[in-house]
């Protein structure tokens, strides 16, 4: 009698441990497939209907195009919209883009430069630079000229593969002379001078840093 009970004791405990081991593991978590992505389709562009092709700033940034020897003497700005009627997102890429973003690209590309430059003691010229900016991202380009335009309407899909909507994409190509730029620059850093001196030696000597930094350009 003991003997069996034994045995089945023993079974018992096999058939537990193996019941463990053959147990399927738990799911440890799995990611949700997304469905197929569908990229617009080019319908038409500016230049389709005389069989050109689209120009070649179209593909480049305002760095490389800077870089260019046509644009040695100029800052490049290039703007990006889209919308459903043409003439629409034109008239507010010209009108408005244009007029408020040259600006404010040449007041965040002065804020960059000082960000990556060794000038010293950051704290003695902060405010100074931010102030410098306030201006700079104000400030008018009478030199400020269209270089270009391209538009190509686009036939979205939806996540299914369906037809969704037609809309325009408008690229605007805009130049400004260097010289106006940096001497607006070099205007704004000696006005903030001039209405905030230079408290001590030390804060002039980071504040001459600066405007050696922004001699070079941007």
């Amino acid at each position: 009698m003991k003997k069996l009970l034994s045995l089945a004791l023993v079974l018992a405990l096999l058939a537990l441990v193996f019941g463990c081991k053959s147990a399927p593991e738990e799911p440890k978590g799995s990611l949700e497939v997304e469905g197929m992505a569908y990229p617009p389709k080019v319908l038409e562009h500016k230049n389709s209907a005389l069989g050109g092709d689209p120009p070649d700033w179209a593909f480049l940034d305002m760095e490389e195009l800077e870089a260019l020897d046509k644009y040695a003497d100029f800052y490049v700005f290039k703007f990006d919209q889209i919308g459903e009627n043409l003439e629409g997102v034109k008239a507010w890429t010209r009108s408005f883009v244009a007029a408020t973003e040259v600006s404010r690209i040449v007041s965040t590309r002065v804020m960059s430069k000082f960000a990556g430059a060794q000038v010293g003691d950051r704290d003695m010229v902060e405010t100074y630079m931010e102030e410098v900016a306030k201006v700079l991202s104000v400030a008018q380009y009478s030199g400020a000229r269209r270089a270009g335009d391209f538009w190509v309407l686009q036939q979205t899909f939806t996540d299914k593969g369906e037809p969704d909507k037609r809309i325009y994409r408008y690229w605007l190509l805009y130049t400004v002379p260097r010289e106006q730029i940096e001497d607006a620059i070099e205007r704004a850093l000696n006005e903030e001078d001039q209405k905030n001196k230079p408290k001590t030696e030390e804060e002039k000597v980071a504040r001459d840093r600066v405007k050696e930094l922004f001699d070079e350009g941007l």
